[in-house]
């Protein structure tokens, strides 16, 4: 009986895990670009993989060079190989600004089978980044307006 329960816990274990996507989180042929559109980000910005609704999969990645980044081979959550699963990319500053994300993309996942799949690539294509004003510039911009409109009208 123990036997059998353990064979039976041991199929069930290799069946979830298997049942895991995988994709290699690299950017390799779609740079991502600097607010200029032809300048490829470097150190100093992550790119982080995440669900089109907004789940993290996996770790950053940091930027090597060229607009191009690595973050290794990525498990997908709760997605079976092959998928497809929506997937975007958004990237942050080194200070965890926002700079900008990637239109959302349908991707094929590898994984699947038995041996697995290797991992599938990323299909994501290139973007740039857009300048993102912090909240406090826009209310002092907004403030510094409003003064200006209280002079004018005393006069």
């Amino acid at each position: 009986m123990k036997k059998l329960l353990v064979t039976v816990l041991c199929a069930a274990a290799t069946l979830t895990a298997s049942a895991q996507g995988t994709l290699t989180f690299l950017n390799g042929t779609a740079p991502v670009f600097n607010t200029d559109g032809e300048t490829g980000l470097g150190a100093g910005f992550t790119a982080q993989l995440q669900l089109a609704d907004g789940t993290n999969v996996g770790d950053p990645a940091n930027f090597v060079q060229n607009g191009i980044f690595s973050g290794g081979d990525l498990i997908v959550p709760g997605v079976a190989g092959p998928g497809p699963v929506d997937l975007k990319v958004f990237v942050t500053n080194e200070d965890g600004m926002l700079q900008g994300t990637s239109a959302v993309f349908a991707q094929a996942l590898g994984g699947h089978g038995s041996p697995p799949a290797t991992p599938a690539a990323l299909a994501m294509g290139s973007f740039s980044v857009q300048v993102i004003p912090e909240p406090s510039h826009i209310a002092l911009a907004l403030l510094g307006g409003a003064a200006l409109l209280l002079k004018r009208r005393k006069k």
